[in-house]
């Protein structure tokens, strides 16, 4: 069985629209694979046009192209999900951190704020954990504030049957 079969024998959404999920940074919606897969309803932000097509295209869900910031109105969720720009973190790139006008986190730790969801997740690269592990020091501590339980893990995608590595 190659790697597409295999994927669409595992990954059979079947749809709860009680479980919504909401993906923000949603590129083509890789995270939201994963949860749909799983019953949830996902509803994708990205502001990249080829990726929501992508997302549309490819998941249940649906994917609004449009460029995030602390005052998008956003639905109801339990669940909320993203993948905050990582180049500001990037070990191939400049690691700029706070000085990238593409950090994500403020966005993505007010949205946790203002929903208050069951859960959330993210997930970034492991630069965040070098350069700028101050940085994510203090998202941790933003979140846990919310009175959110935190966990932090470096994964690689590889040991998970992913073709990447």
């Amino acid at each position: 069985m190659n790697y597409i079969e295999k994927i669409n024998s595992l990954l059979k959404p079947c749809m709860n629209p009680t479980n919504l999920v909401i993906d923000l940074f949603a590129g083509c919606g890789g995270l939201s694979l994963g949860f749909e897969a799983q019953g949830f309803e996902t509803y994708g932000f990205e502001m990249d046009a080829d990726c929501c097509a992508t997302y549309n295209k490819n998941l249940k869900g649906n994917c609004t192209k449009i460029t995030l910031s602390s005052k998008t109105e956003l639905p109801p969720a339990n669940v909320i999900i993203g993948g905050p720009p990582c180049q500001p973190f990037s070990v191939g790139g400049k690691q700029k951190g706070l000085k990238d006008s593409r950090d994500g986190f403020p966005i993505f730790i007010n949205a946790v704020a203002r929903l208050k969801p069951e859960i959330w997740l993210f997930e970034n690269v492991r630069g965040l954990l070098y350069r700028n592990k101050w940085y994510l020091d203090e998202i941790t501590q933003a979140l846990q504030s919310l009175g959110y339980i935190i966990e932090v893990k470096l994964l690689n995608a590889v040991d998970f049957s992913v073709p990447q590595n």
